[in-house]
């Protein structure tokens, strides 16, 4: 397994609340296990893309191993007494010699409209252009305003995929924006 996670380090999010972002660990499988069981039957569905109530054993093993530079999970984690609790997840996934980039992410609900998931996508974003990718796309239900609002707000389009009346693509193209204009007047 690769040791290229993220190393712990505090977040303060707009509000000046103090966070911990990690890449996951092997001995996160329970506490995940917790979060995704704690959020909200909407929040679950936004998430999943449908109905669930916890992660199967092997969805959840193979969470807990995705920390290498194309694939990681981080966590956002608060101090409750002596433990630290996930308020949110983000995943990043990119296939091998793909520029392509899936990303998804939630956050528990009493951590919503925060600044959290601002901070989540930034991070994912910098991961990806480290592995060189050029675009990053996430399936997104076409209900789930506040994940269309998040990704707007951070620089992404969203379109209608015709393969899934229920969903929208989110996509961002990470190069920089004086490349892509010499690219599209070339």
């Amino acid at each position: 397994m690769s040791n290229a996670g993220v190393e712990p380090h505090p977040i303060v999010l707009p509000g000046n609340e103090c966070l911990i972002l990690r890449t996951i660990q092997s001995q996160d499988a329970e506490g995940l296990q917790a979060y995704v069981r704690g959020l909200s039957s909407e929040s679950r569905r936004n998430r999943f893309l449908g109905t669930l109530s916890e992660l199967a054993p092997t969805r959840l093993d193979d969470l807990i191993r995705m920390c290498g530079p194309r694939h990681v999970v981080l966590l956002a984690l608060t101090q409750i007494g002596s433990k630290l609790q996930t308020v949110a997840e983000a995943m990043l996934m990119v296939a091998p010699d793909s520029e392509r980039g899936e990303i998804a992410l939630s956050v528990t609900d009493i951590w919503q409209h925060r600044g959290l998931g601002t901070v989540l996508i930034t991070h994912l974003e910098v991961r990806a252009k480290r592995v060189g990718v050029r675009y990053l796309f996430g399936d997104v239900l076409r209900t789930n305003t506040a994940m269309k609002g998040l990704a707007r707000k951070s620089g992404y389009s969203v379109r209608t995929l015709f393969t899934d009346a229920r969903l929208v693509e989110i996509v961002k193209d990470l190069a920089p924006a004086n490349a892509r204009s010499a690219r599209q007047a070339g």
